[in-house]
């Protein structure tokens, strides 16, 4: 049996209750028999992809090609914060403590936005930061079939940094493990409950 969504006649297994593009409840439908095909041919070098939930793993080339297009959004916007800090440090170089401090709190303002974006960006828009959205991926919370939303991008993100501070092996972990679980499921997605696929065409 599939489900399909009344609205968008999208299909999906049996074990998804709702749609991911509108949030419809999904009808039943009877899954037609396949048929035997004499001229089909098993290639056993195909890889499988494994699914969880229903849903199959995103690509791993485009998953780290949207995490370098992420990390270079994320360098531009410290940027800013950068050069006043130096400003700053030319300021108490020269002894001039009011544009130290002046210099000092705008590069700490602009600083936040690199810390905020890298925190918060897959609950932008339908799930998706802006190099999941170049390579046509989207972040699904697994409780409710729907992209995630900040609150649940915060937890997911939040995870692989605290992760990311552990000496030597820390910014290994979650590159491991998208690698090496079936689903690419990293520790900041099972913490949130959260998963990774490739964008549905009818989900806008």
């Amino acid at each position: 049996m599939n489900n399909i969504c009344p609205v968008c006649n999208t299909s999906y297994p049996d074990d998804v209750k709702f749609c991911i593009n509108d949030g419809t409840v999904l009808t039943t439908t009877p899954t037609p028999q396949p048929t035997e095909n004499p001229l089909t041919v098993n290639n056993p070098f195909e890889p499988k992809r494994t699914t969880h939930m229903g849903y199959a793993k995103a690509d791993m080339g485009n998953r780290f090609l949207a995490a370098l297009l992420d990390g270079l959004i994320v360098l531009a916007l410290a940027i800013p914060g950068c050069i006043f800090f130096f400003l700053a440090f030319m300021a108490a170089y020269g002894r001039e403590d009011s544009l130290t401090i002046l210099f000092g709190l705008l590069g700490l303002l602009l600083i936040l936005l690199p810390i905020a974006y890298q925190l918060l960006k897959d609950g932008f828009g339908q799930g998706q930061s802006y190099g999941k959205r170049a390579l046509k991926l989207v972040v699904i919370d697994l409780e409710t079939n729907k992209p995630i939303n900040k609150s649940k991008s915060l937890v997911r993100n939040i995870v692989s940094c605290l992760l990311g501070l552990v000496p030597i092996v820390g910014n290994f972990i979650e590159p491991i493990m998208v690698l090496a679980t079936e689903d690419g499921r990293k520790l900041g997605d099972r913490a949130a409950n959260t998963m990774v696929i490739d964008k549905i065409e009818p989900f806008n």
